[in-house]
């Protein structure tokens, strides 16, 4: 497990960049907001891919200070990404008379709200170097990702997903995702505790 992970840490966004730009590509080819949530799903996608190659050959020459700026900006794209797409999903769903049930509104406001939640706090924790900002960064990214989870769970509709019919790229993309928000949290903690080691000292 530990080799896994040493593995994706350093290519989880070319991973995460590879699988949105395949997964939302054909999605160019569809008319109104199909079409517009393609468009950033593959712009979004090329960022990712280029900011993870450039993490493997010259990461060692980023300032902290410019590490801070990428991780916001990989968070803060995927994070505005998904509001955009549970809102045109909503606006679509709306049109459809009594196509979403209270379920599935209570999932889509959900969504919408931790997704800029998580945007605004994560921001915050970034550059106000204080530990409860960094456990409120947390809190919302664990509601963003419930938030994830139940869009994998609850179909458009608000119905139950069977397992059969549970879109799995789409679930790996969330989890390369979360696997990279959470991770730059790690960096924090590890930070935290050098830092109250030299104070003791």
């Amino acid at each position: 497990m530990k080799k896994l992970t040493d593995f994706l840490k350093p290519n989880i966004l070319i991973i995460l960049g590879a699988l949105l730009f395949l997964y939302y590509m054909n999605w160019l080819s569809n008319q109104g907001a199909g079409l517009a949530i393609g468009i950033v799903a593959v712009i979004c996608a090329i960022y990712y891919i280029a900011i993870g190659v450039l993490e493997i050959i010259v990461s060692n020459k980023f300032s902290p200070q410019l590490k801070k700026i990428f991780e916001l900006i990989s968070v803060s794209l995927f994070a505005i990404f998904m509001f955009l797409f549970f809102l045109l999903s909503a606006v679509q769903g709306a049109k459809i008379e009594n196509y979403m049930g209270p379920t599935a509104w209570i999932i889509a406001i959900l969504s919408m709200v931790a997704s800029l939640a998580l945007v605004a706090i994560y921001a915050i924790s970034k550059f106000v170097e204080k530990p409860i900002m960094v456990r409120f960064a947390m809190l919302f990214s664990a509601i963003f990702a419930l938030a994830l989870l139940l869009n994998v769970l609850f179909n458009g509709r608000g119905n139950p997903v069977v397992l059969g019919n549970i879109d799995v790229i789409l679930t790996v993309i969330y989890v390369a995702f979360l696997f990279y928000l959470f991770n730059s949290f790690h960096k924090e903690e590890v930070q935290e505790k050098k830092e109250e080691v030299q104070e003791k000292e």
